[in-house]
């Protein structure tokens, strides 16, 4: 070794290499020894080798960066933010519809439409549909055109028509080489459904209003130089679902270099638009960038972004119960009260009485003995009982005379039958009919035989009647051979109708029909794809006694999915009520003991008492921090309506009423707006934060592509601005034509209060949204409770009931129908829920559940509660059904005196 190590390094890096090789190698190595070891090697190898040395060192470093910008075209909803629409029914919106955006599908005529309005709706094919550019054209039915755009469309192209007359319907018109191919009337009232995603022949509803399926993006791709020298982009190109398109050629740069060149802190960009995505469909989306740069010297670089979401919305099913009696094909609820209470056939002038034969006649086993008193003329004229003890509940009955026989089966108590001709005698049913009463297994086993004179034929006497025992039968009805009918027993059909009210299409999975205790499933098993805007329709056959007043209900059950896995159902219920008929002449024979009582109801009393319905404006909390978004409703009025807590030197309000009226509240005018940054921050030709007409009662957004509010807005309010007069973006309308209305400032920086509600002349803040606070609307999140109770009066010997399904349906939930989770759940008197040994220890059940009520427009809120539920010991089914109606806010001067009228 040396005697002495060598020098420290320098701090300073050697100058830089020569521009050639030297002529000689450089010297060997140092004869002492450096100072100090070199360092150890690490304990972890490298994750990889590192690049192999560049055949032309250089100092020049390649960074380059990629950034993908996306924007749609809806300034209030960045691309980030996209989502299916809350409430697919533009029928049910707050505020009326003033835009309507279809997209044109060239495969589809009149007889492809799918959707509810039935006749409300109209369609007309004149000429085939064609596969290219199409002109399309809307007014209402008065021949008002409305502006539309774009007016040239091709196949699955959107164009979105303004409606500015709030008219009840409106014509489309697609049009090519100036003949029209197809006109659609679509009633937009909302007095009839109309949904997002229906189909009106040819065109497709995609937005109405703020509710919106299809979107128009664009994407810029930048490419910056973020290294130390120069660079040419060698390579830029962009993926959509699977395409890969190169758009080097396309770059716009910065700076002054040659072609793909960029400096030093300068970027190339390129814009791509009209892309469009539907949030209303299941599916995800990727649209990525990528660049790649190289220096004059050195190791190229790269760099790429991307742009991803996934849209998974939720399908949307509503049910329709109808019910028809099929003796008449009219409504359940115009069943006719039986008031032909005797068996009469009787044709006039019939010499062999033929004609005057019953065609069929109605019995029921009751079990019955002989009567202590045979009837003279119609009725039980013999009887004899085999048997001591009552009769079996099941037994084999033979309805017959001579060698004719009429019916002949097993039966069940209160099983009904029907008594017919006999088809291998040609016989019709005689004056007399033999009824014997067998053992079901054994012919030779005798319960009873009597002969029953019907006098359905006979001139001198009276036919037996309805409704009345005879033996161990009841006669319940008969018809004649001129089909004069008259029977205590008729099936009705009830139609359970389920339309899809969503945006995608579904897979009907479960449709259930409960009547009488009994449910029947539908659908069989089977799996019905249900496209959006499509109904199907099950239906079954049930039976029903029209002898006498009763109440009969009926529930229908709809589920169903599709791919977002969540899943949607609803219910319907149809009541309908038979009529008491018409008094029964005195019994021809004397009842064997006094009747039984009638039949005891179980009717569960259901409470709906709202907590929580009482929902104020008065709560709504303040902005605390400076907002990215205000909403504004387009309330109407003068500055006379300003309402504030912002100090008078921060506010500003001026009329301008020789130039014109602004429109007032409740006019539906339009206006055209515009907000722009404030403190005389802002010239002609610079961006707004809105600009565009807006009908009164409508809301508008004041934005700034997602950064923070100026401190103070402006915002004007003009004449509303004919189509071929709206100014370029940034510019005032033409003042000779359209001078201002109305000037506002506000300050908007939270520094000044800001509360939803206040209003600054004809513009009402009802929506803000900041950093801290995230979105704030006049959406009031409250919570509803109600109750069930005990049963009015219980049947006898029972006590307590078991709850098997309790649904709530309303108007303003997603969906309407809400399962409340009390299946199984006893409930009790007072005096059993009291008793610990008991196994029920409760006699009411409260519901609760939290809804959003939107604030900003007075509107009514409806409820019904539906409970099913069994007594515990016979299995007696009880129900109850309940609706109540509340007006929210409950300040507001027309919620008071709706609900003053509802109590």
């Amino acid at each position: 070794p040396t005697g002495s190590p060598t020098a420290s390094p320098s701090f300073i890096p050697s100058s830089s290499p020569t521009a050639s090789p030297t002529s000689s190698p450089s010297s060997g190595p140092t004869v002492l020894p450096t100072s100090s070891p070199t360092i150890s090697p690490s304990i972890f190898p490298t994750s990889s080798p590192s690049k192999r040395p560049s055949s032309k060192p250089s100092n020049a470093e390649c960074v380059i960066e990629a950034d993908l910008i996306c924007s749609s075209n809806i300034a209030f909803r960045p691309c980030a933010t996209l989502s299916p629409p809350s409430n697919p029914r533009c029928s049910e919106l707050a505020t009326p519809i003033i835009s309507l955006s279809f997209s044109y599908q060239s495969d589809s005529t009149c007889s492809d439409s799918l959707n509810q309005q039935g006749d409300a709706a109209e369609c007309a094919d004149l000429q085939p549909l064609v596969g290219g550019l199409v002109n399309i054209g809307c007014s209402d039915l008065f021949g008002t055109t409305y502006p539309v755009a774009p007016t040239t469309v091709g196949p699955d192209d959107v164009f979105t028509a303004i409606v500015t007359n709030s008219p009840t319907k409106v014509n489309c018109t697609i049009s090519s080489g100036g003949s029209v191919l197809q006109w659609n009337t679509i009633d937009i009232s909302g007095g009839v459904e109309l949904d997002l995603k229906e189909k009106y022949g040819a065109l497709q509803v995609e937005a109405c209003n703020d509710q919106i399926c299809t979107y128009q993006l664009e994407f810029t791709s930048e490419f910056t130089n973020l290294g130390s020298d120069i660079m040419n982009i060698t390579n830029a190109t962009r993926v959509l679902d699977g395409e890969v398109k190169d758009f080097l050629e396309d770059l716009n740069r910065e700076g002054s270099l040659p072609e793909y060149q960029i400096g030093v802190g300068d970027s190339a960009s390129y814009a791509e638009g009209g892309i469009s995505i539907d949030t209303c469909t299941t599916s995800s989306f990727l649209y990525s960038t990528f660049g790649e740069g190289h220096p004059p010297d050195g190791e190229d670089c790269e760099a790429s972004d991307d742009f991803a979401i996934s849209f998974n919305p939720q399908c949307v099913v509503s049910l329709e119960l109808d019910c028809v009696y099929l003796e008449t094909g009219e409504s359940c609820r115009d069943i006719p009260p039986v008031e032909l209470v005797e068996c009469d056939c009787v044709v006039p002038n019939d010499p062999t009485g033929d004609l005057s034969r019953p065609k069929q006649l109605q019995f029921g086993y009751t079990g019955g003995k002989c009567p202590p008193q045979l009837d003279v003329g119609s009725g039980v004229i013999s009887c004899d009982d085999r048997i001591n003890g009552p009769l079996p509940d099941t037994v084999r009955v033979t309805a017959s005379l001579a060698f004719a026989t009429f019916f002949d089966g097993v039966v069940d108590k209160d099983d009904y039958f029907l008594l017919d001709r006999d088809e291998s005698t040609n016989t019709t049913i005689l004056n007399f009919v033999d009824f014997t009463i067998r053992d079901a297994d054994d012919n030779d086993v005798l319960f009873q035989v009597f002969r029953l004179q019907t006098g359905c034929g006979a001139t001198d006497s009276t036919g037996i009647v309805l409704d009345q025992p005879y033996a161990s039968l009841t006669f319940f009805g008969f018809r004649c051979q001129d089909d004069v009918a008259n029977f205590c027993f008729s099936d009705v059909r009830f139609d359970q109708k389920a339309i899809n009210d969503g945006v995608t299409d579904i897979d009907i999975t479960r449709s259930d029909l409960t009547f009488q205790g009994q449910t029947t499933d539908l659908l069989n098993g089977a799996v019905i794809p249900l496209n959006s805007g499509a109904s199907i329709v099950s239906s079954a056959t049930e039976t029903i006694k029209v002898c006498g007043a009763a109440s009969y209900t009926a529930s229908g059950l709809v589920e169903a999915n599709d791919t977002s896995a969540i899943g949607c159902s609803d219910v319907a219920t149809y009541t309908f009520e038979t009529q008491e008929r018409a008094s029964n002449p005195p019994s021809q024979q004397p009842s064997e003991q006094p009747s039984s009582s009638p039949t005891e109801v179980c009717d569960l009393e259901v409470s709906l008492e709202c907590e929580g319905c009482n929902v104020t404006t008065n709560d709504i909390p303040p902005c605390l921090d400076r907002p990215t978004m205000f909403g504004m409703l387009f309330f109407g009025g003068n500055c006379s309506n300003t309402f504030s807590l912002q100090l008078p030197n921060q506010t500003n309000c001026t009329d301008f009423f020789e130039n014109g009226a602004i429109p007032e509240p409740g006019s539906n005018e339009t206006s055209y707006i515009m907000a722009v940054i404030g403190l005389g921050l802002w010239t002609e030709g610079n961006a707004t934060l809105f600009e565009g007409n807006v009908r009164q009662s409508t809301v508008y957004y004041i934005y700034r592509n997602g950064n923070r509010l100026p401190s103070d807005t402006i915002v004007y309010t003009f004449p509303e601005v004919a189509e071929n007069d709206i100014p370029q973006p940034g510019f005032f309308p033409d003042p000779q034509l359209y001078p201002p209305l109305q000037i506002v400032e506000f300050h908007a920086s939270c520094s000044q209060p800001i509360v939803l509600f206040n209003q600054f002349g004809a513009h009402q803040i009802i929506q803000f949204e900041n950093a801290a606070q995230g979105n704030v609307t006049i959406l009031e999140a409250t919570e509803l409770n109600y109750d069930i109770a005990v049963p009015i009066s219980f049947p006898t010997g029972e006590d307590t009931i078991r709850v098997s399904s309790a649904q709530l349906i309303t108007n303003y939930t997603i969906p309407r129908l809400i399962t409340v989770p009390i299946n199984g759940t006893l409930i009790c008197s007072e005096e059993v829920a009291a008793d610990p040994t008991t196994e029920c220890n409760t006699s009411e059940i409260a519901v609760s559940f939290g809804v959003t009520l939107n604030l900003a427009v007075p509107q009514t809120y409806s409820t019904t509660l539906f409970v099913v539920g069994r007594t515990l010991n016979s299995g007696q089914l009880c129900t109850g059904l309940e609706e109540d109606e509340f007006c929210a806010p409950t300040n507001d001067p027309i919620c008071e005196e709706i609900n003053q009228n509802l109590g």
